[in-house]
């Protein structure tokens, strides 16, 4: 039995080493996700503005070319001015030619702090193409990198399960299969060890009794808290003394 417990030792290290680098392969696409939702919310903040600005640019057409018909309507009024004899008219059409001077000045005050809000709103899209572009070789540099990184993981992975095979040989197929459904039942962690009289898979005590009968290494025990196959923290360093480097 001491030796069915040393191998469920030694073949938890191995799932455990390989779970490790796993959960980081795993992290990597969530990492990558990431970087490009920072990427899109930035291209959207862009698109944003330029719609902002391609509507000023038209409302700023519109104010030109009303500029350009009140000019030439006021135009046509001085004209008539000089034709008019009437006294009564001459004055009508004197205080239409005024509002329509002031008509006029209003919608340029408009125009011209229309055009430098624009002119303002242009250079900060200028900027932010600039920031954009280098935000996204940055980003794909990085994800580039990290794509690397997870194929080196899954190859890790592999490694990280040599022997496993080996190992689980020295085990009887009962015991394998318990170890199996706990791991999956707990978060990979079927093997804890029991260090100082306490188990360290839930940090729960253990009757000294129990403990004095995991020491002997004669006898298969399960945490009556977690489930977890217990194991002796002596045996348990002696299973790491006697793993291959």
């Amino acid at each position: 039995m001491r030796e069915t417990l040393i191998a469920l030792v030694k073949l938890q290290k191995i799932d455990t080493d390989a779970l490790e680098i796993e959960q980081s392969a795993r992290r990597i696409p969530e990492q990558i996700q990431s970087l490009e939702e920072t990427v899109e919310k930035q291209r959207l903040e862009l698109g944003r503005l330029n719609a902002e600005a391609e509507a000023q640019r038209n409302e700023q057409n519109e104010l030109e070319a009303h500029v350009s018909e009140e000019s030439a309507k006021h135009q046509k009024w001085k004209r008539r001015l000089n034709d008019i004899k009437s006294p009564r008219e001459y004055q009508a059409l004197s205080r239409e030619l005024e509002m329509g001077e002031r008509h006029v000045h209003d919608i340029e005050d408009k125009l011209l702090e229309l055009t430098q809000d624009l002119e303002t709103k242009q250079k900060t899209i200028d900027e932010r193409v600039k920031d954009l572009r280098d935000k996204e070789m940055a980003v794909r540099t990085e994800i580039q990198a990290l794509r690397k990184s997870e194929s080196e993981l899954r190859n890790r992975v592999s490694d990280a399960t040599t022997g496993r095979e080996e190992v689980s040989k020295d085990i009887p197929s009962r015991v394998v299969k318990k170890y199996e459904q706990l791991r999956k039942s707990r978060g990979g962690i079927a093997v804890a060890e029991v260090v100082n009289g306490t188990c360290n898979g839930c940090q729960m005590k253990v009757r000294p009794q129990l403990v004095i009968q995991l020491l002997r290494g004669d006898t298969f025990e399960s945490c009556p808290s977690c489930n977890r196959i217990l194991v002796h923290e002596e045996i348990a360093k002696e299973a790491r003394e006697t793993a291959p480097d």
